[in-house]
């Protein structure tokens, strides 16, 4: 009687088990800069990275040295770029990036700087 009320508990404890979501990987945070075909940094915008598999998009600042950083999952990201609040327009040199589009992608890895260059 002993193994069969054993048997029942292991059959109901594992019941489920496999259905449950993969956890999350570990964020990581990452550093980068937003730049021009010359090099000139593009600034005061918002840079969104919206994941290719798993995750949530991610809306970061981009200061007016075009710099940035984020704390978010490794992975594959496309990216596109909207106005900074109190902004009417990104900078023109950002402007034809204000779309979501599968063909700009980035990865992000940890320890790996994310320079982003506008073409």
């Amino acid at each position: 009687m002993n193994r069969f009320l054993i048997a029942v508990c292991l059959l109901f404890s594992s019941i489920g088990c496999g259905s449950a979501p993969a956890p999350m990987g570990e964020s990581v945070s990452v550093s980068g800069k937003v730049s021009d075909a010359a090099g000139k940094p593009v600034g005061d915008v918002v840079i969104n990275f919206q994941p290719l598999e798993n995750g949530f998009m991610r809306t970061i600042p981009v200061k007016a040295d075009g710099s940035f950083s984020v704390e978010t999952q490794p992975g594959k990201y496309a990216y596109f770029f909207t106005p900074k609040t109190g902004s009417k327009a990104v900078p023109p040199a950002a402007s034809k990036y204000a779309e979501a589009s599968l063909d700009r992608t980035v990865d992000i890895n940890p320890g790996q700087p994310l320079d982003i260059k506008l073409p």
